[in-house]
């Protein structure tokens, strides 16, 4: 086809594209509330190699976004990094070093623009891991199904409101999607054709995919499941003599030597620090862990690092997040969460090719299954185990999945009929319509089935909807209308003040000062936080703020900060 004769020019002209919808957005975009300690944390490590607070709190993640502010002025004192008990302390003193500077005269505090430059340059890389989450989804795809194939799913990914919404931020999510594709399409190769080197590759992915995020742990399982799942079925099928079925029975000392390289990148990766520490010196606080110990001797040498080791049993022990569906909170969240979470904030036109991708093409073929497998199970286990059901986001490792998914619409030995091409056509057209229409207002999108950003209160909260990423958009606001000062319940451990917002936080009965009012969604929708940055001001009461939501906003910024004008006599006048 034409398409393939000009490939490499529609390739880069897509990666171009979404470096630039996620840059644009990302530079409009303030401090989000995982950013503020992620970025802090790293640089901390890059500096100190201190890895004490890393105990569920993934590495690289935080530590690749931070190499580049080593060569720029960014201050973080370390001496006090050994006595501090949690990453979010090395926020606090970033924020406090880099946030302001002294006026000459006055001597008064002043906000320095460097603190959001900062972030700016660490979501550089985070947006550089997001390119390579769609070019290893265009080159798995291509090699599936073949280079038309590969378009179309290179395509879906750049369009991705969500893969752009969390690609350009300082989090763990887009890189752990880029590791889990870099490990299924490894895995692929070394099935083709087992050999050491391509075992390697997969090891070094699975390492890298445990160092993103404890979540990545979950395909030394599952791929391993998939070896043992094909040769059951060549076994029961009779298959034991064909060479596929010879190839699957060889792989099993590639595939040890996978998971062998894996522990030793995740060892490598912290700087083999506490390496092989006998099991009875650590001391666990999940029930699960403690279980686990009293099974083995406490000599027994753990593989592992110390504090990754840890980690696991903090990620274990962790309770109390709220979980908010459809209007309802709870604390053990629920079980169809993410399977909403994906159906409302996925475009309809990427919903609707995954399924026209299953009735037009049929069953998954054997080289497709692992793709399909570790995309079901992962998202089943994340649903049964109704563990922080606080974003889209911990599963956005499946936004890519579904476009290699969608690729085989036009898989190379199946012609694709004239009208089938004319539909994928019309819905990558009315995806980039969506996208475009989005920019750069990702985070909250919803799509139009379900209302909408401006409805997304209505089906989900926290990350999802605001994660105090507008900031920048209250500032103009309030510059473009005159507005001096402003009552403010911000959500985010960001002071506003860093942002050159001047602002009286607006506690829960206590009377109005300004005549302008700005609520975050989540606040004003029920989910409490940390309000403004004031660590000593989380309210308990999720009906804080409900006497605004019956009033109308004079201004929504970027659908996550509700702005109102209120007369004397109104809600807390």
């Amino acid at each position: 086809m034409q398409l393939a004769r000009h490939e490499k020019r529609i390739v880069a002209l897509c990666l171009v594209g979404c470096f630039a919808l996620a840059a644009g957005s990302a530079a409009q975009k303030s401090v989000t509330v995982d950013e503020y300690q992620a970025l802090p944390h790293g640089l901390a490590i890059c500096k100190t190699g201190d890895f004490h607070l890393a105990t569920g709190v993934p590495v690289l993640p935080s530590v690749l976004p931070a190499l580049p502010l080593l060569a720029t002025e960014a201050r973080l004192f370390t001496a006090n990094m050994p006595a501090y008990t949690s990453s979010w302390q090395c926020g606090l003193q970033f924020v406090v070093e880099n946030g302001f500077e002294r006026d000459p005269g006055s001597g008064r505090p002043l906000p320095s623009g460097r603190y959001h430059d900062y972030f700016l340059l660490g979501r550089l890389t985070s947006i550089a891991v997001l390119l390579l989450t769609c070019g290893l989804a265009y080159g798995y795809s291509r090699s599936l199904h073949g280079p038309i194939a590969g378009l179309l799913t290179l395509a879906v990914a750049c369009l991705s409101p969500n893969l752009l919404a969390h690609g350009r931020l300082v989090t763990p999510d887009i890189f752990l999607a880029a590791a889990a594709l870099g490990s299924l399409w490894a895995f692929d190769r070394l099935l083709l054709a087992p050999n050491c080197a391509r075992s390697c590759t997969l090891g070094i992915c699975l390492g890298l995919a445990a160092l993103c995020k404890l979540t990545g742990l979950l395909l030394f399982v599952l791929i391993p499941f998939c070896s043992m799942c094909f040769w059951l079925a060549d076994y029961l099928h009779s298959r034991r003599d064909t060479p596929i079925a010879n190839r699957r029975q060889r792989i099993w000392p590639f595939l040890l030597l996978s998971l062998l390289v894996g522990v030793i990148v995740i060892n490598a990766g912290y700087l083999f620090d506490g390496t092989c520490t006998s099991l009875g010196r650590f001391r666990f606080e999940s029930v699960l862990m403690h279980r686990f110990a009293a099974l083995l001797p406490a000599w027994l040498p753990v593989p592992l690092p110390r504090y990754f080791f840890q980690g696991i049993d903090a990620q274990l022990a962790e309770s109390g997040y709220a979980a908010y569906l459809m209007g309802r909170f709870n604390e053990t969240g629920f079980y169809s969460y993410y399977l909403v979470a994906l159906l409302v904030k996925t475009p309809l036109p990427i919903l609707l090719l995954c399924g026209l991708a299953w009735f037009r093409v049929g069953r998954p073929t054997r080289r497709e299954m692992p793709l399909v497998v570790v995309a079901a199970l992962m998202l089943l286990f994340f649903s049964l185990s109704r563990h922080k059901n606080i974003g889209v986001r911990y599963v956005l490792f499946l936004e890519p999945m579904m476009a290699i998914w969608i690729g085989r619409l036009l898989i190379d030995s199946a012609a694709p009929r004239t009208w089938l091409r004319r539909t994928v056509i019309v819905a990558v057209g009315c995806l980039a319509a969506v996208t475009l229409t989005s920019w750069p207002h990702f985070l909250p999108y919803f799509n139009w089935v379900s209302g909408g950003p401006a409805h997304g209160h209505r089906w989900l909260l926290d990350s999802n909807l605001d994660w105090g990423q507008d900031l920048v958009a209250l500032r103009r606001y309030m510059e473009r209308e005159g507005i001096e000062g402003i009552d403010l319940a911000h959500f985010g451990r960001v002071p506003p003040e860093v942002y050159g917002i001047r602002y009286r936080t607006l506690r829960a009965g206590e009377r109005r000062q300004n005549p302008h009012v700005a609520i975050s969604a989540n606040l004003l929708w029920g989910l409490m936080n940390v309000v403004n940055g004031d660590l000593n001001y989380w309210p308990d009461d999720s009906d804080a703020y409900r006497a605004f939501r019956g009033l109308r906003p004079k201004a929504v910024l970027g659908h996550s900060i509700y702005v109102f004008e209120i007369a004397d006599q109104e809600p807390g006048g």
